[in-house]
């Protein structure tokens, strides 16, 4: 999918899933401390959303990005090919991230390949509720987790488990590009790392 059909579509399932939880524009504006400007933007494909803006519509929405993203309002499936797995990339960073789960899988079970190049950063805000664990198994390359405080720096192999209850930044101070999946199971929160 092109970026452009992508953008449409993310902003058509940022609309519903605004409209079905019975939010105006400015409630959305309200919540997630996006301008409802940039939200009427974003609806309208006017404007690409950034990790971190999409980020605060979903936690306000308390949706995934992944469900932005998958954008399928089919039944689950139980198999997504390579060629019908979404992939967006955040226009401010580069960073591409895609969808390798089937939508709405019945583990409740996400899995996101992501690339992360050289340099780049992409800080994600807490959420407030429906919070979620995580977990990043690093492909190839580095990439320094920045939970609120705490800094924890990853290699080819390692795995670290975390919430989404605090401030995630995710950084690439290397000169090479960072290769790593995420995986997401909803519904599990626990205390601090």
């Amino acid at each position: 999918m092109d970026q452009q059909k992508l953008d449409r579509a993310i902003g058509r399932r940022l609309k519903t899933l605004r409209t079905q939880a019975g939010m105006t524009l400015n409630e959305l504006a309200s919540r997630s401390g996006v301008s409802r400007a940039m939200i009427g933007r974003v609806e309208r494909a006017q404007s690409s959303g950034t990790a971190a803006l999409l980020n605060k519509l979903c936690a306000a929405l308390d949706v995934t990005l992944s469900d932005v993203v998958a954008l399928s309002e089919k039944p689950p499936e139980r198999l997504t090919r390579l060629a019908d797995q979404p992939q967006w990339r955040d226009p401010d960073s580069g960073y591409r991230r895609r969808h390798a789960s089937p939508a709405d899988a019945a583990s409740g079970i996400e899995i996101i390949v992501v690339d992360l190049p050289a340099g780049a950063r992409v800080s994600y805000s807490p959420w407030g509720r429906n919070a979620f664990t995580q977990q990043l198994l690093m492909l190839e390359g580095a990439v320094c987790v920045h939970i609120d405080a705490k800094a924890v720096r990853l290699r080819e192999g390692d795995c670290l488990d975390f919430d989404v209850m605090r401030s995630v930044t995710f950084e690439n101070e290397t000169k090479q590009d960072a290769h790593y999946v995420i995986i997401t199971r909803r519904g599990t929160s626990y205390g601090k790392m």
